[in-house]
């Protein structure tokens, strides 16, 4: 009788491998999950949701919805590296990216986004 053992573990060791590569990419997506108040102007605002829903306010007004993504490819530039993140309104009329950039890796508690066209740096501080 023929063992199929190979048929099943090579498929499921594959699987592994993809979820493996998957969940690496979680976890910078985890660190920005939460609200981030800006530096330069404190009542500028963005919130990065698990769900890929960023919500962006200004003054007291909540923007349209915005989804992003992590990514390493930041406007046809691929950023070897640091991560970016690419911010897309609900009607892909605005896309924005944002390279992803650590201050200090011990400081969880600031966010610094460069913006891929310009290069200008913003420093959010995490609220919640």
């Amino acid at each position: 009788m023929r063992s199929y053992r190979p048929l099943i573990i090579i498929p499921l060791s594959v699987v592994l491998i993809i979820l493996m590569v998957i969940t690496s990419f979680t976890t910078p997506k985890k660190q920005i999950v939460g609200a981030w108040v800006s530096q330069e102007n404190p009542t500028n605002k963005i919130e990065f949701l698990q769900n890929g829903i960023a919500k962006s306010y200004s003054e007291t007004a909540e923007s349209k919805p915005l989804y992003y993504t992590i990514t390493t490819e930041c406007n046809h530039h691929e950023s070897n590296a640091s991560l970016c993140v690419k911010i897309i309104d609900d009607e892909a009329n605005l896309f924005k990216c944002y390279e992803l950039k650590d201050v200090e890796a011990k400081d969880d508690n600031v966010l610094v986004l460069v913006d891929a066209d310009t290069n200008e740096e913003h420093f959010y501080t995490k609220v919640y």
